[in-house]
C-alpha cells in the first residue's frame, strides 16, 4: 500500500515541478498589457493593401497581442479606408476585418466591432452612423468621411461646423449630467495641420478642435484618426506611430487660410493619436519618425489610460495618461480579469512545499 502511495505521490510531485516551471517562466515574462484594466479597446485604420494582406496582418498582430496577455476587447474601432484603389470594396473589407477579429477572439460580439468611413470608401453596409454611442464603460462619438471630409478647402466648411455643433451638444450634455466616463472620438481625417491638399486637406479642423478641447477641461477625451500615413504628412508628429499627450502642443490649420506653412499652435487638453496604420505607410524614418505598421490598444484602469502600439515584430510603444475623472465607469466587468502572475508563482511554491512535506513522511 505504501509503495503504491509512494509511486502516486512521485507522479504528482513530478507534475507539480513541471507546472511550477511553466509558472516561473510565465511569471518572468512581463506583459505590456495592464492586469487591472477593466476595459480594452482595439484600434486600427487604413487597411490599404493588395488582396487581403492588411487584414491578414491585422489578424497576425492581434494574435500576438492575445498571446502576450491582452484580454478579450470590449470593442474594436476602425478609422476607415478598407482598400487602396477600390472605393466600392469597403463592404467586403468590413466583413474581412470582423472575420479577422473573431478569428482571434471567437467570443467577440461582431456588433462591438465598429467601423467608420474613410475617403477611399464610397459606402458600406457595415459603417456605423456619425454620432454618439453609449458603449457602457466609455462613450463614443464616431465621425464618418461625409461629416468631416478630406480636401475641405473645396467646401465651405458648413459640414464641419454642423458636426462640431453636434459634438459640442453631446459633450456638454455629458458634463451637465455629470457623466464623467471616458470619451473616444474617432474620425478618418485628423485635426493636425499637414501639407496635404496644399494645406487645405482639413482646413476647418479648428471648428472641431475648439469644442473638443473645451470639453476636455472636464472630460477625459481620446481622439483617434487615420488618413495621413503617406508622403510624410505625419512625420513631424512621429510618422506612422504617433502620440500627442494632453498638455503638449499641436498644430491646427487656420480656418480662413489654406496654407502649407502657416498654422496656429494650441495646447491639448485631450489625448491625440492615430488608430494604427495597417495597410501601408509612406512616412519617413528620420528625425524620430517611423513607417512601422501597427495595431493599437487602449486599456482603461481606474486611474489611467494605457496605450499600446503593436506590430508584427512585437510591441513598438506604450504610453500612460492619468485620468482627470477616476472611478466613474458604469461597468468595470467588461473584460475577464487577467491572470495574476505573482499569485501563480506563490501558489506553485506552496504546492511544492506541501508535497515535499508529505513525501518526507514515507520511507524509501
Amino acid at each position: 500500500m505504501k509503495k503504491t502511495l509512494k509511486i502516486a505521490l512521485s507522479v504528482v510531485f513530478i507534475l507539480a515541478i513541471v507546472f511550477s516551471s511553466l509558472v516561473f517562466v510565465f511569471a518572468d515574462t512581463e506583459s505590456v498589457f495592464e492586469e487591472d484594466a477593466y476595459a480594452t479597446v482595439v484600434t486600427a485604420s487604413d487597411f490599404q493593401d493588395y488582396d487581403s494582406k492588411a487584414f491578414i496582418r491585422f489578424g497576425n498582430i492581434l494574435g500576438l497581442m492575445k498571446n502576450e496577455g491582452m484580454a478579450q476587447p470590449c470593442s474594436m474601432l476602425s478609422a476607415g479606408d478598407y482598400s487602396r484603389f477600390l472605393p466600392d470594396y469597403a463592404t467586403s473589407g468590413v466583413v474581412q476585418l470582423k472575420n479577422a477579429m473573431t478569428g482571434v477572439y471567437p467570443e467577440m460580439d461582431e456588433n462591438a466591432i465598429l467601423c467608420i468611413q474613410g475617403n477611399h470608401d464610397i459606402k458600406s453596409a457595415g459603417f456605423i452612423p456619425t454620432g454618439f454611442s453609449d458603449m457602457g464603460s466609455y462613450c463614443l462619438y464616431a465621425i464618418n468621411e461625409n461629416d468631416f471630409p478630406w480636401d475641405q478647402y473645396l467646401t465651405n466648411g458648413s459640414k464641419v461646423k454642423k458636426t462640431a455643433k453636434d459634438v459640442e451638444e453631446k459633450l456638454n450634455a455629458m458634463i451637465e449630467a455629470e457623466d464623467f466616463r471616458p470619451v473616444i472620438i474617432i474620425t478618418h481625417v485628423p485635426l493636425h495641420h499637414t501639407r496635404r491638399g496644399g494645406g487645405g486637406d482639413n482646413q476647418y479642423a479648428s471648428y472641431l478642435f475648439d469644442v473638443i478641447n473645451k470639453a476636455a477641461e472636464k472630460l477625459d477625451i481620446i481622439f483617434l484618426f487615420g488618413h495621413n500615413h503617406s508622403d510624410d504628412y505625419d512625420d513631424y508628429i512621429g510618422g506612422s506611430v504617433n502620440f500627442i499627450a494632453k498638455g503638449e502642443t499641436i498644430r491646427i490649420p487656420y480656418a480662413d487660410k489654406r496654407s502649407q506653412t502657416e498654422y496656429k499652435e494650441e495646447t491639448l487638453n485631450f489625448t491625440y493619436t492615430n488608430a494604427g496604420y495597417v495597410g501601408y505607410s509612406g512616412n519617413g524614418t528620420e528625425n524620430g519618425s517611423t513607417n512601422v505598421l501597427t495595431v493599437g490598444a487602449i486599456q482603461f484602469t481606474e486611474d489611467s489610460f494605457h496605450f499600446v502600439k503593436y506590430a508584427e515584430s512585437g510591441v513598438i510603444a506604450t504610453y500612460d495618461v492619468e485620468r482627470i475623472n477616476r472611478e466613474n465607469s458604469s461597468d468595470k466587468t467588461v473584460n475577464a480579469p487577467a491572470i495574476n502572475n505573482s499569485f501563480l508563482y506563490e501558489l506553485a511554491k506552496k504546492i511544492i512545499n506541501f508535497l515535499l512535506s508529505i513525501f518526507k513522511t514515507f520511507p524509501i
